[in-house]
């Protein structure tokens, strides 16, 4: 436990809110999640945080019951004392004594860093120097009177080095020397420590295979090379003229026990120096040090007498290591040794051993609007200790921060907030502090296994104690659409943008949606936004107006005026659509704010048991798959759960390949056309649309990311169009170096294509079949039908907005933009083996490259289509359950039931249909009451 009472704090204003990880309290962002120009540079500030003397408060391994007893002798509120739980050795209490009686919290003591309540400090002296003097542990309640033990505690455990070890690379291991002493400062399991080197300071992990346990009374400096502890004067002499100028050892002193003695020889002479023992620091000559390495490296550099500095030491064999070294006496042992160390399981860290690891995976991370990126981080969530720990990366052991899934809610993020997909954000309330986490997956599979796995460890989503029935789960969707305004102030809001945002009686507003920048005094947005799955705990939304940073430098990403609605006033209607009166955010604020106009619905529905869906289930997979059709041509709106929905089910039963087969071939069996097959939207281009978007997002990295980052991080204009060109460009400076991009772009395109699903490759290459059969004189056709999805539909939108395939972190400049832009239109032409033509004339100097690349074209997309049925190896992610994806189309037949009853009048096999969501629509009737 370090002794340093000076903390490093990370953010910025004000001294008394900040900690070493996490920052100020927050109340909510304020900046536009989608401006990439505003930029928070992390401050580095030090704060004095006056803690008592360890030995005042620090009890050792206590039960609960003696704190207890400890604390109520003592008597006075602000009484505290730290204790090792006794139940969970490795993990440290805060056991306080308040105005409302005994409080006892938990602290996490993970790689050398100590957690409370998510927030992170480097020793348990910061943390009590931190909720003594800067921040309150409870409202109004700091720490005050320290209450010391019956005599002073060090249960720390010493190790000492019997062999050497070098560390791996990007691991947290240490590399040590035979000899080192080390503190123990947690298990980890697998044989593993981690320590704090006496000799270097440094933390890290160890192997205790390496190491021998010291005894209590043997002292950690007899664990150094250069120390004698057996050593009389005499013997010291002589060693020293025996190892020549500038030698050195240390032994204890004589005439002070306790104390030290230098022994230097200086020009033949030998110079002694005491060294002080002063609790756990070491003076000499008027200066402390942590350690006696400390002292020895200081004088190697500086002068220890006028012209004299320390050399080479005089070192003995350490009788410490010889019983563990006669076990590995001959080279053989010790080289089996490291290889056993070499090949054991280092892994991310589990807190301490035994701990349930839940799951583990790489997910982007950005906490609050502070930092403007994301960053990609190695997540372990460890469900004993409710907690999500991150890393830097998967050989990492210590983490980089802990979020306190305990005092932690879960909410989700629209696409459209940060302009990427599968995001969404836990919120930390803990002890006068609150931390957004924002958090992003690969892909939408993957997001949602992390959230299905966090959500029993939540505050808001964890399940009640007492439930109607365990398998019985509730369902809150809602849809929001921001239609238009009225009369906003040109001068208060010039540029405006609307943020949804969800309420809860306890919570900020919680920031989920966003929408595109417009103009006033009358702006139009007409966007939609659908939000599956809120937490219970939310009560109403906001829309708050702000102001965009890229059009006003005064009040910028401020809200300035919103809206609140209820949502009990929402679900009284099918549809709520209704004018509101803006209200200014500020009380300063004067003068009407005009009106924003809104659409919504909010459904809080059951999901039944999976086995009560059963017919339907049986109806969608076994029945006449032409019904869904139907179904999709009457459920406008609900088109994209819709296409959802089926495709979960399938994929659970691993049969998406049959739903999407079939619903291209019905496609193609209904166009005449070419030109128009599959340019429609259809339930066959949904079903495939939402398919890839679930499964090809590696593929999309695989093909695009490198080319990608190289464009947006090139300030080179590649524009093409002579009227667009800025004043003294040279376009045929341009023209080279968009060629190369495009170049780079088509060969990564190229390279790509074991990375594309194999189920997806399965479908492509039906679909080159059924078009062949169709239109048997058509050599393109087959081509073109598969670049109609993989490019169209996947690569080129992927290329125009790279953010929102997680491909990059940043917005790109305009220039970069204007690239994509560009590259996307070429590849899509040389996809479609098109050649420019007049009405774009300036980019027929590209025609030459479309010319030459047609066949790989060609090749490419006919490699990436396959024959082989045989998908049994696909690593996908496994579809737990599909009750919520019945109950969503259940939901869906029932409120176009009277659409369904009059086409069944004129197709028979929707009879069924009809039926089944009756009988379903009763069971759930009788489930809610």
């Amino acid at each position: 436990m370090a002794d340093n009472n000076i903390a490093v704090a990370t953010a910025a204003p004000s001294v008394g809110q900040m900690t070493e990880d996490t920052g100020p309290t927050e109340t909510g962002d304020d900046d536009d999640p989608l401006s990439e120009n505003q930029d928070h540079p992390e401050e580095t500030m030090f704060i004095t945080q006056t803690a008592p003397p360890e030995n005042e408060w620090y009890h050792g391994r206590l039960g609960r019951q003696g704190a207890e007893d400890r604390l109520r002798t003592a008597g006075e509120t602000g009484s505290y004392l730290v204790r090792e739980s006794e139940r969970n050795k490795g993990s440290y209490v805060l056991s306080y004594l308040g105005r409302n009686g005994l409080t006892h919290f938990k602290i996490s003591a993970i790689c050398g860093d100590y957690y409370i309540g998510g927030r992170r400090f480097e020793s348990l002296a910061l943390l009590v120097g931190y909720y003594t003097s800067c921040s309150y542990l409870l409202k109004g309640e700091q720490l005050k009177y320290p209450v010391s033990p019956p005599e002073p505690v060090d249960d720390r455990r010493k190790v000492v080095a019997v062999l050497s070890f070098s560390k791996m690379p990007e691991t947290d291991e240490l590399s040590f020397e035979k000899g080192d002493v080390f503190i123990v400062l947690n298990e980890m399991g697998d044989g593993w420590l981690w320590v704090k080197s006496l000799r270097t300071n440094e933390d890290g992990q160890i192997h205790e295979a390496l190491v021998d346990v010291l005894s209590e009374s043997v002292e950690p400096v007899q664990g150094l090379p250069y120390f004698h502890d057996n050593l009389t004067k005499e013997q010291a002499v002589e060693k020293l003229r025996e190892a020549g100028q500038g030698s050195f050892l240390v032994r204890p002193s004589e005439n002070s026990p306790g104390n030290y003695s230098l022994f230097v020889l200086c020009d033949k002479v030998v110079q002694r120096f005491r060294i002080e023992k002063q609790g756990k620091q070491f003076l000499m000559g008027g200066r402390y040090f942590d350690s006696l390495d400390g002292i020895i490296e200081r004088y190697k550099k500086e002068e220890i007498v006028e012209g004299h500095t320390l050399g080479e030491p005089v070192t003995r064999e350490m009788k410490h290591v010889s019983v563990k070294l006669e076990r590995l006496s001959h080279k053989g042992s010790a080289d089996d040794l490291y290889d056993s160390i070499r090949q054991s399981s280092r892994g991310p860290m589990t807190g301490r051993q035994g701990n349930k690891l839940e799951m583990k995976g790489y997910l982007y991370i950005k906490k609050s609007s502070q930092n403007k990126k994301f960053k990609n981080m190695f997540f372990v969530l460890l469900g004993d200790d409710k907690q999500l720990c991150y890393l830097e990366n998967d050989k990492r052991s210590r983490p980089k921060g802990l979020i306190d899934l305990s005092y932690s809610s879960l909410y989700p993020v629209h696409d459209s907030y940060f302009g990427r997909p599968n995001c969404f954000q836990l919120i930390t309330n803990s002890f006068n502090h609150s931390q957004i986490y924002y958090l992003c997956a690969e892909n939408i599979d993957l997001a949602q296994k992390w959230i299905q796995r966090l959500r029993p460890y939540c505050v808001n989503t964890a399940p009640a104690s007492q439930q109607r029935s365990s398998a019985l789960k509730e369902l809150r969707s809602l849809t929001v659409e921001v239609m238009d305004a009225q009369k906003i102030s040109t001068k208060l809001l010039p540029h405006p943008y609307c943020i949804l945002n969800l309420k809860n009686p306890s919570q900020n507003p919680i920031k989920v949606c966003r929408t595109q920048v417009q103009e006033t005094p009358n702006p139009v947005w007409e966007e939609k936004f659908i939000l599956d799955d809120i937490p219970s705990d939310i009560d109403s939304i906001s829309i708050s107006v702000h102001n965009s940073k890229r059009f006003i430098e005064r009040e910028i990403g401020k809200a300035v005026a919103q809206i609140t609605v209820k949502l009990e006033d929402i679900k009284s209607l099918d549809l709520f659509a209704k004018w509101f009166s803006l209200v200014p955010v500020s009380p300063t604020t004067r003068g009407e704010m005009g009106s924003l106009r809104i659409r919504a619905r909010y459904l809080h529905e059951i999901i039944m048991p999976e086995d009560k869906y059963s017919t339907l289930k049986e109806l969608i997979l076994n029945g006449d798959l032409s019904n869904l059709l139907e179904l999709f041509n009457i459920c406008g709106n609900d088109r994209i759960p819709l296409a959802k929905a089926l495709l979960q089910i399938f994929r659970h039963e691993k049969q998406e390949k049959v739903i999407l087969k079939t619903m291209n071939d019905l496609e193609i069996a209904r166009e005449d056309i070419v030109s128009t097959l599959f340019r429609a939207t259809s339930l066959a281009t949904t079903l495939m649309d939402q398919y890839m978007k679930m499964t090809a997002s590696q593929f999309v990295a695989s093909a695009l990311k490198d080319p990608i980052v190289h464009i947006t991080e090139s300030k080179q204009s590649c524009e093409l169009n002579p009227t667009m060109l800025e004043s003294g460009c040279d376009i045929g400076t341009n023209r080279e170096h968009f060629l190369h991009f495009l170049e780079e772009t088509t060969e990564s395109i190229f390279k790509s294509t074991e990375s594309c699903p194999k189920v997806l490759r399965y479908i492509c290459g039906c679909l080159q079949r059924s078009v062949s059969a169709k239109w048997p004189t058509d050599e393109s056709v087959r081509t073109r039908v598969v670049s109609g999805f993989i490019f169209l539909r996947l690569l080129c939108p992927a290329i125009l907005n790279p953010k929102s395939f997680n491909l990059i972190t940043e917005t790109p400049s305009e220039v970069a933009c204007r690239t994509l832009k560009l590259i996307a239109k070429a590849l899509q032409n040389l996809a479609n083996l098109v050649e420019f033509g007049i009405k774009e004339a300036f980019m027929e100097v590209i025609n030459p490259f479309i010319k030459k690349n047609k066949p790989r074209m060609i090749k490419f997309l006919d490699e990436l289509s396959v024959e082989d049925n045989d998908t049994s190896s696909e690593n996908s992610l496994p579809v737990d359950s599909v009750a919520r994806d019945l109950a969503t189309m259940h939901t869906i037949c029932a409120t176009h039931q009277t659409e369904l009853k009059k086409q069944a009048e004129t197709k028979a096999s929707l009879k069924k249909l009809v039926a089944v969501t009756d009988i379903l629509t009763d069971h759930k009737k009788r489930y809610m009451t």
